[in-house]
């Protein structure tokens, strides 16, 4: 709990940010592709993104 403390709940030193998500639809396609049950289209999202990776 001490970590936790530390790291994420001490007002003191934690910093919120509010994020938005401009198109949830794209947001949410991506999401299924790469958490979804199916391999097949998150190999082709990995192999297809992945040299836009910084």
């Amino acid at each position: 709990m001490q970590i936790n403390w530390n790291t994420t709940l001490n007002p003191d030193t934690r910093t919120l940010l509010k994020i938005k998500i401009s198109d949830c639809e794209a947001a949410d396609s991506i999401f299924s592709i790469l958490m979804g049950d199916f391999v097949e289209p998150r190999r082709d999202f990995i192999n297809n993104n992945a040299l836009n990776v910084y």
